[in-house]
């Protein structure tokens, strides 16, 4: 769930199946009794350097060790790629598992016993109805494989993959199959392994008749595609014609297991690649993946014809992926879909690039086409998400009049003003004026006009009150190294010292911190200390976001000593109370001034304001 607080829930989700605290003391007991470098060092090879503990990270390709163990807290942390959490995070990334079935490996090892209570009727008839559907849809999987590869009816499907050089290797892998034509062979087959017709409609294999006399097999004469989620269940199916029928491809419809916008064709396949690497290739069909892995392109995904959504990006989030490429198809609809993708994954602080396919083709075609090299060339190409666009907007507008230049410009703008960086912004700009021949001046007024513009409509559209003192864009240029260090130290001599926590808490508040992830470690503290108990880093780590338990590791790897602790907290609280006025500062500056364009009398308030506030700074600086 990346940013999500997917700890957190599944925590929760348990603790209520539990129904009581002996869940909370039955995964405390766990987590003190766990060995985490013991752990780990079952999956990376770990030697210790000081205090900590070192390896290659095995979340990211790397050759230099930047993974670090700190078995006394019980985290860790890569360095390079910003993951981190305690014994139960690794265990859910690297075995790609829930957080239950983590502390339940982790249970085994030790010996210790799962607490158990008695289900409700209808939590068991859930159970059942799932494990059922799960069941119903590997048989299919087994009937339809052994359709493909071990019967006349195969024939002519086995032919068409041999056609598109698809080995018997290729289809054991991915456990391909074949629907034979007949109406009924599904049914038959299943039903006599003992599942009844009314399962078979709920996982979405069958159809019932439109007289309602019966039911028949929804998929016939194609090619299938088993479609599993990130742990190889099968959850559904894609099937491909082989003749001029339609449609094409016919999916499975939603069922409990089955809904395209939470699947990734391939994910299965491919998510040991991807963590490896830190980096996916998201194509458009089952083709494209099958193909590219057959290559070697391992960590190549599909969306299952369906536009890129934010339920999908959450499953590259859990992967540690940190560069997407999205390689559709170059005909119009894959450029449509690459838009609209390049906009939905971008929202989730990738890197993002876009891989062009040569001679409108898609990976499949190109790959058996041109081979590997070809291929790990234009990937080794692949422009960035403004770059792209760019060339889009030249490529699909004649510019050589004056009209054309305009309409460059005016399709550009938005992209620009979703660039977080003004020096890549006036990097842009350049460029693009070069190629267009018209002065950068020019682009810069339009850019300045479209930016102001775009802040009103924005203040706008959400309903917000321009005087709001909720509508401040916090710490709006990021904050400073200094205050993250100072936020960063005072969190862990927190950690290391309860007595720190009440006279942080005097002085400052959650919102002070310029960091979400740092505001929700702040938060749990004080909730903490509010309720008389201990402070145990890593049972904090507990009941935080993945986000939070990455950045809590990264703090509890800190290794400064203080020899003076008091003096320390008071340069700290200074450093961050001093960020925050700046920033508060600023936003009432900024306020008043685009209250005085807009000639609202109440910019006077706003100088009053800021000038308050910098009162309050210089006071702060004399200390």
């Amino acid at each position: 769930m990346g940013n999500c607080l997917y700890l957190a829930i599944n925590h929760a989700y348990y603790r209520y199946v539990m129904k009581d605290a002996r869940f909370d003391d039955f995964v405390d007991r766990v987590r003190s009794e766990c060995d985490i470098v013991s752990v780990i060092s079952d999956y990376v090879p770990l030697k210790k350097k000081g205090r900590n503990y070192w390896g290659c990270c095995p979340f990211h390709h790397e050759k230099t060790p930047s993974f670090s163990v700190t078995p006394e807290k019980g985290f860790f942390y890569c360095f390079g790629c910003q993951t981190g959490g305690n014994v139960f995070n690794f265990l859910m990334k690297i075995e790609n598992i829930s957080f239950f079935e983590a502390v339940k490996k982790l249970a085994a090892r030790l010996n210790i016993p799962l607490p158990e209570r008695e289900k409700s009727p209808a939590e068991i008839a859930r159970e059942r109805e799932l494990a059922s559907l799960y069941l119903a849809n590997e048989y299919a999987s087994e009937f339809f494989h052994a359709c493909l590869t071990k019967t006349n009816m195969g024939r002519v499907a086995r032919e068409y993959l041999a056609s598109r050089g698809i080995s018997d290797d290729i289809i054991r892998n991915f456990k391909l199959g074949f629907a034979p034509p007949a109406w009924d062979k599904l049914v038959q087959a299943l039903t006599r392994r003992g599942l009844s017709e009314e399962l078979l409609l709920k996982a979405g294999l069958v159809l019932t008749r439109p007289r309602g006399d019966g039911i028949y097999d929804r998929f016939r004469n194609r090619v299938m595609f088993p479609i599993r989620d990130a742990r190889g269940r099968v959850v559904g199916f894609g099937g491909r014609v082989l003749d001029d029928s339609s449609p094409k491809y016919l999916n499975s419809p939603d069922t409990l297991l089955f809904n395209k916008r939470h699947l990734l064709y391939g994910l299965d396949a491919a998510i040991r690649s991807i963590k490896e690497s830190g980096q996916v290739i998201v194509v458009e069909g089952y083709m494209d993946v099958i193909t590219a892995h057959r290559f070697g392109f391992t960590n190549v995904v599909a969306s299952l014809g369906t536009a890129f959504t934010p339920e999908q990006a959450g499953l590259l989030e859990r992967c540690s992926v940190s560069q997407v490429l999205f390689a559709y198809d170059s005909d119009a609809a894959g450029q449509s879909a690459t838009f609209r993708a390049l906009a939905t994954v971008r929202e989730r602080g990738f890197n993002v690039k876009v891989v062009s396919i040569p001679e409108g083709k898609d990976p499949d075609e190109f790959l058996r086409r041109h081979g590997p090299e070809a291929f790990a060339r234009v990937v080794a190409q692949a422009m960035p998400f403004v770059d792209y666009q760019l060339q889009q907007a030249l490529e699909s507008i004649d510019y050589s009049t004056l009209e054309g230049k305009v309409a460059v410009v005016s399709k550009i703008l938005p992209v620009l003003a979703s660039v977080g960086n003004a020096v890549e912004v006036n990097g842009h700009i350049a460029r693009l004026a070069q190629k267009l021949n018209i002065d950068e001046s020019a682009i810069r007024t339009e850019y300045a006009k479209y930016i102001h513009q775009y802040k009103k409509d924005k203040i706008v559209n959400k309903g917000n009150n321009i005087n709001s003192h909720h509508n401040f864009v916090k710490f709006a240029k990021g904050p400073e190294a200094a205050t993250v260090a100072a936020e960063r130290q005072l969190i862990r001599l927190m950690c290391d010292d309860g007595a720190v926590i009440p006279y942080v808490q005097v002085q400052l508040a959650v919102e002070d911190f310029s960091d979400s992830a740092r505001q929700e470690i702040v938060r749990r503290i004080f909730m903490v200390n509010d309720a008389g108990e201990k402070l145990e880093p890593a049972a904090l780590a507990m009941g935080l976001s993945e986000t939070a338990n990455a950045e809590l590791s990264h703090i509890m790897l800190i290794d400064e000593q203080c020899a003076d602790v008091t003096k320390v907290v008071d340069d700290c609280l200074k450093t961050i109370r001093l960020a925050r006025l700046k920033a508060l500062y600023e936003q009432h500056r900024l306020k008043a001034d685009e209250l005085e364009r807009m000639g609202d009398s109440r910019f006077q308030e706003e100088l009053a304001e800021s000038k308050r506030i910098n009162d309050e700074i210089k006071k702060l600086l004399q200390c």
